[in-house]
């Protein structure tokens, strides 16, 4: 990325430019392919990659498939870009894999069990993937594709195991702080600045929370909406340059570091004091002046920590009369390192045609030509930001996000006011590890199991986070050296 040119938009353009969100349109396309065909054609020569297979000689025709949760106009928009980049290759978009997330998981499951999983597709859970046969190896590609060496090093090497890689990273959504600015200023709390610590955070949030406690305002809104606040994944890798999300150090958790304990019981001690607010526990009266739904977008609570794909929280607060930025997350005793939530696209084990696949896999995902086409194809869509962002150092792609036709500031980057600060810490950044590291997600099952019941027994104080620390370090380190070893 070109800090020069960055540092010096920061200068000059400070303020936040409001823009609207465009996604959820549907479309239909034809339905879906079961069978890959084929029409041989000669070649004269042989090809050095893929891509000049596909683009210098005469090609067989074949057909792919390719599924995902995100836009169907923008998907199929991107693939008609690919299919006219690469005239023998046809793409069908298949729309009958429905749900986000892990239920479009499932739902990708029952594909492969009725003999129709797509070629190319996105994945909530590559382990889940692995363990049903559905993921290609694609290290060969990968190895071969020198696009890659410009993924950011913090993010390359996951969804490898034992040196073999099953998934490739396809887009990474920035963790920041959503603030009520407005909320801020109406009880004359001082803005912080963007190199915030999460001293000040906590600093501010209960500042917010005395001032407007009568008014029924809260400090801080949970990680999506209901759920939680994640202190202990986080604050650990600010403090320590080395340190991962949930302190994996690509071996192993540390949860017994002081680190990790203190910020858990930071999260404890603000739950403690009623600075979070409970939407479990909300008296009557707080029912009543919500009416429902998320007290932050109502204007009631004064951060909300999310991920970039709430910026729709923009459009929608605006209508409630609030002005709202997205604020990096705070730092700590070694620097700001931005938590990102990475997503994965993966090649079907099935597929009749891997090298192609890889390319469209590419194309939808990390790579430079897609990038650029995926630009086009929002702002074709009157879509005037981005909610998720390139995990490869492209020059000419972050041109092309931050200036628009005219060589002017884009909105893509400006249109909420602190998304450029994350933007230039990204080389920095901390992926999370939920979507790819084996073992994980049967971590949390067992912590919230029936037997154990972790979650109440520190909801009522019957265990402090210095004594579940080295019993989750434990078995979390168990859970996951168990799950590697199906790799080796």
């Amino acid at each position: 990325m070109k800090k020069i040119l960055l540092f010096g938009l920061m200068v000059v353009f400070s303020i936040a430019i409001i823009g609207c969100n465009g996604e959820g349109t549907v479309v239909t396309t034809e339905a879906p392919t079961t069978e890959s065909s084929t029409t041989e054609a000669s070649t004269t020569e042989t090809p050095t990659t893929t891509e000049e297979a596909t683009t210098q000689t005469p090609a067989k025709q074949i057909s792919l498939s390719y599924a995902d949760w995100g836009d169907p106009v923008v998907n199929q928009l991107l693939i008609d870009a690919f299919m006219e980049k690469y005239p023998n290759i046809n793409v069908v978009l298949r729309t009958d894999i429905t749900g986000h997330g892990g239920a479009f998981t499932e739902n990708l499951l029952n594909a492969q069990a009725a003999g129709v999983v797509p070629d190319v597709f996105a994945i909530d859970n590559v382990p889940v993937g692995y363990s049903n046969g559905m993921l290609l190896d694609i290290t060969e590609y990968w190895d071969n594709d020198p696009e890659t060496d410009l993924v950011y090093p913090n993010i390359q090497d996951t969804a490898v195991y034992n040196g073999v890689r099953y998934a490739m990273p396809s887009f990474q959504f920035i963790k920041g702080v959503f603030i009520n600015l407005t909320l801020l200023n109406q009880y004359n709390i001082t803005i912080p600045e963007k190199d915030w610590t999460y001293d000040e955070f906590v600093t501010v949030a209960t500042q917010l929370r005395q001032a407007g406690i009568d008014d029924f305002v809260y400090g801080i809104e949970p990680v999506h909406y209901n759920s939680d606040v994640d202190f202990e994944a986080i604050w650990p890798t600010q403090d320590a340059a080395d340190i991962g999300y949930q302190t994996w150090d690509g071996t192993q958790f540390n949860f017994s570091s002081q680190a990790w304990i203190d910020a858990y019981q930071a999260k404890l001690d603000l739950w403690a004091n009623d600075v979070i607010i409970d939407y479990g526990n909300l008296s009557d009266e707080e029912t009543l002046e919500y009416g429902g739904g998320s007290a932050f977008i109502q204007g009631y609570v004064g951060m909300s920590i999310q991920g970039s794909y709430e910026m729709h929280y923009v459009d929608t607060m605006a209508d409630y009369g609030y002005e709202v930025g997205f604020w990096p997350y705070p730092g700590g005793d070694a620097g700001q390192f931005p938590p990102t939530i990475l997503d994965y696209i993966v090649v079907s084990s099935q597929t009749d045609h891997p090298e192609e696949a890889y390319l469209l896999a590419k194309w939808m995902s990390f790579g430079r030509e897609g990038w650029l086409n995926r630009i086009d194809a929002l702002e074709d869509q009157g879509i005037t930001y981005l909610d998720r962002f390139p995990v490869a150092d492209y020059d000419d792609v972050w041109d092309r996000i931050m200036y628009d036709d005219s060589g002017l500031p884009s909105d893509l980057v400006f249109y909420i006011e602190g998304v450029l600060e994350s933007i230039e810490l990204l080389e920095y950044s901390k992926p999370d590890v939920d979507k790819w590291l084996p073992g994980y997600a049967s971590f949390w099952e067992w912590v919230g199991n029936d037997d154990n019941d972790y979650w109440t027994r520190i909801g009522d104080g019957l265990i402090t986070p210095d004594v579940f620390a080295s019993e989750w370090e434990t078995k979390i380190n168990e859970f996951v050296n168990e799950a590697l070893e199906e790799y080796e």
